[in-house]
């Protein structure tokens, strides 16, 4: 939620939510790269694809971090390139 009270939802949340009814509707009609992209959307990030710890060599705090699909459809692996 956002800090006005509204839900706000990324694009893998709303694949997740949705991907199931849509393919079973259009899922005919849409390539192996398409049926691709929705997987890899809904999985970014998630503990589907695993992820890494790291370690900070000072304070020895550790972090994690999962990894990305890398897919070139992906909002949250390519902002950085859509911004700029």
């Amino acid at each position: 939620m956002s800090e006005a009270g509204i839900l706000v939802l990324g694009v893998a949340e709303i694949v997740r939510l949705h991907a199931e009814a849509y393919l079973r509707q259009y899922g005919s009609s849409l390539s192996s790269v398409q049926k691709r992209a929705l997987r890899d959307i809904s999985a970014c990030r998630t503990p589907l694809l695993g992820g890494h710890v790291y370690q900070c060599g000072h304070c020895q705090e550790k972090v994690f971090s999962y990894h990305s699909c890398r897919n070139r459809s992906c909002p949250k692996c390519h902002q950085a390139q859509a911004c700029s």
